[in-house]
């Protein structure tokens, strides 16, 4: 029998944590963290870590538990170890609740099989990203230029003028130093392959394939998923509010202690990779200038202001781009892999978009939700407050399949259904009709009398 695990999703700000505590407190449950981050030590209000005094006697796990110099965890590392405190909280009685922004994370411990994908960077800032790979901050054609050249196969899979999918393709290839459409065969080999196959073995131990001795497919829990959803635009002010909460809380000072430890590691000949890990938590970099201009013997008063200004608009700014990240990891994977488990039943949706009707839209209908889940009754239906938040959301037989390029009406079709279809468009069937001169066919046909009454021409320019 499958243990029983609650998973909370959703967009950063939306109150998570606080939610994860409150069911804890009344299911007796304990939390697993979720969140790439906040397993590292440093940056507490950067990486938004729950205080100590909000914790309640909730136990935390996989919360602050990797230290600065240790190696960074991938995310097959973090499977298994959640998978092993899942499995002795349970033997204890307890009620697993998973919760966290790392929806890669989530859903690789949700579903056996789960492959490398673009996820592997999804708590890594747009920023960060760029930094590190320069060709991510080029032109949409640049990068798909790039991505014919790494990988033609999964360059036709898009349209030219898809920058965000022509850039995932290109993340996911540098991450992982494979080429998308191989990784994609190989899942595909994996996860079809029967329990005794040869190929039914652990392909990358950190990155999350699975492993030979479990089933290749399917659910490794018997999970029940509370999504809080809040639309990202009306959001943006709670999330500005929430950085310059930060920074009154001590954000720069926090910034300030990691950059003496960074100095410290360096006279003492360590090196640290700042790409990878705690270093990528949006804040950092972010307010790094301001805290170098801060550490200079000379500087200027207003200068320094303006610097932390800068600095803070600079955080708000990744936040609000790392929250549309989320959303879109929620609607177009998450979502997808429970559609195409059959398991989005299990899925329901909370509206935490306003924080003054937070206890009745969202902690009230969860607790409703995670009561019915344990005694085996029918969950909420939250069916209308889905179809709102997923209205982008595409279903299986709207998914792109190849970029096909039509050389007469100079466009890209994406679909079969479009490809089908286009040939009986009025625009393709103007532009290759064959003219017809009917003057070099008819050369009397238009005298000056019909001429000046066109009325008595047929449409073909025939006189009647």
């Amino acid at each position: 029998m499958k243990h029983r695990v609650v998973v909370i999703a959703g967009i950063t700000g939306t109150g998570k944590s606080q939610l994860a505590v409150a069911l804890a407190e009344r299911f007796n449950g304990e939390i697993i963290n979720g969140d790439a981050l906040q397993m590292y030590e440093g940056l507490p209000i950067a990486t938004n870590k729950l205080p100590l005094a909000e914790r309640g006697s909730i136990p935390h796990h996989l919360l602050g538990c990797v230290r600065l110099d240790a190696e960074t965890w991938k995310v097959g590392r973090y499977v298994r170890h959640a998978t092993a405190i899942i499995g002795d909280m349970t033997s204890r009685g307890k009620l697993p609740i998973v919760v966290g922004g790392t929806h890669y994370y989530t859903q690789s411990l949700l579903f056996k099989g789960s492959l490398v994908d673009d996820g592997a960077t999804e708590h890594l800032s747009v920023e960060v990203q760029e930094e590190k790979w320069p060709i991510l901050a080029a032109s949409t054609t640049e990068m798909l230029g790039q991505l014919r050249l790494i990988d033609p196969e999964m360059a036709s899979r898009w349209h030219p003028n898809d920058r965000r999918k022509i850039r995932r393709s290109l993340e996911l290839y540098l991450s992982s130093g494979k080429k998308p459409s191989d990784l994609y065969s190989e899942q595909r080999e994996i996860t079809s392959a029967p329990a005794s196959s040869p190929l039914n073995v652990r392909v990358d131990r950190d990155h999350g394939v699975v492993a030979a001795d479990e089933p290749t497919s399917g659910l490794r829990f018997d999970p029940l998923l509370l999504w809080i959803h809040a639309d990202v635009g009306k959001l943006s002010a709670r999330l500005d509010r929430r950085v310059d909460t930060m920074v009154q809380e001590g954000l720069v000072e926090e910034v300030e202690a990691m950059q003496k430890y960074l100095r410290e590691q360096e006279h003492s000949g360590t090196s640290v990779d700042q790409s990878s890990g705690i270093w990528t938590a949006i804040g950092f970099k972010e307010l790094l200038p301001c805290v170098l201009a801060n550490s200079k013997e000379e500087f200027d008063v207003n200068v320094m202001d303006e610097t932390k200004k800068q600095g803070i608009e600079r955080t708000k700014t990744a936040t609000r781009q790392y929250a549309r990240q989320q959303e879109r990891w929620i609607r177009n994977k998450l979502l997808r892999t429970l559609k195409e488990n059959d398991m989005l039943s299990r899925l329901v949706v909370l509206d935490g978009t306003e924080l003054a009707q937070w206890q009745d839209n969202v902690e009230a209908i969860a607790q409703g939700a995670v009561a019915a889940f344990l005694s085996g009754n029918p969950l909420p239906d939250t069916t209308v407050l889905r179809n709102v938040a997923c209205e982008k959301f595409l279903p299986q037989t709207e998914r792109q399949i190849k970029a096909r390029y039509c050389e007469v009406c100079r466009i890209t079709l994406m679909t079969q259904r479009e490809w089908d279809a286009h040939p009986r468009s009025k625009k393709h069937r103007k532009a290759t009709k064959i003219p017809v001169d009917w003057g070099a066919i008819y050369p009397t046909a238009q005298t000056a009398d019909n001429v000046s009454h066109p009325e008595l021409l047929s449409d073909n320019g025939c006189k009647y």
